[in-house]
């Protein structure tokens, strides 16, 4: 008989050994941190629903203020701009509305409003706080609110700024029957703060993008203006 002894399936272990390698250290990270892990999953999944219903209590709030500003406009509407800002009987005011909703669409679109309202009234200091605390976007509201800023620099003798912000208002948003009127408006301040070049370019620009416009002859005497001054 011999004594040469079979030689043992070392396959199988080496395999098994090598399938088990890569998990084993992720095990003992589990188990070594596995509160910490807990934790951060809970904390993830606080988050997560945190976001939802922060998002749901804002669509509450701003369905809320959309009433609210719905029922107020119509006094605004009416020019009793006061009434607008303070509420009525009935109603809570634009200024109520920003303060309790303005984080909210709505919210934002009260301060719209309530600094027409002021400027109306010729606060003119007021109207501008709202603009200014206007979240403006690239459509009809920004631009009209940007144009606020505008006419309220241009009043206090600001007339660098006024024609930046004029400008600005032109090229906001689809605007092409507002946009002549704000470029001729930033020529005019242009114009006021000595700004010759910038004033041409804002008159070239305006007769090159809206040759059909009713100002037409408006900016080329404009153009003449700045031609003599040079």
């Amino acid at each position: 008989m011999s004594n040469t002894k079979a030689p043992r399936r070392v396959i199988g272990q080496r395999s098994t050994e090598v399938s088990s390698s890569w998990y084993t250290p992720l095990l003992a990270l589990y188990y070594g941190n596995r509160r910490i892990l807990t934790g951060a999953a809970v904390g993830l999944i606080i988050v997560i629903a945190g976001v939802f219903g922060y998002n749901y209590i804002q669509g509450e709030r701003d369905a809320q203020a959309q009433e609210y500003l719905g029922a107020i406009i119509l006094e605004y509407e009416r020019s009793e701009y006061r009434v607008a800002l303070d509420g009525s009987g009935e109603n809570i005011g634009l200024l109520d509305i920003i303060d309790r909703y303005g984080g909210t669409p709505a919210g934002n679109t009260a301060r719209f409003y309530a600094g027409n309202a002021h400027f109306e009234l010729e606060e003119y200091d007021l109207a501008l706080k709202q603009f200014e605390g206007f979240n403006t976007e690239d459509d009809f509201l920004g631009a009209s609110t940007t144009a606020g800023r505008a006419a309220i620099y241009e009043l206090n003798g600001d007339f660098s700024n006024a024609g930046d912000l004029f400008r600005r208002a032109a090229g906001m948003g689809d605007n092409e029957i507002r946009a002549p009127y704000y470029l001729r408006s930033a020529a005019r301040t242009y114009l006021k703060a000595g700004e010759l070049d910038a004033a041409e370019d804002v008159i070239l620009e305006a007769k090159d993008d809206y040759p059909d416009s009713d100002l037409i002859n408006e900016f080329d005497f404009m153009l003449g203006q700045v031609l003599a001054l040079k």
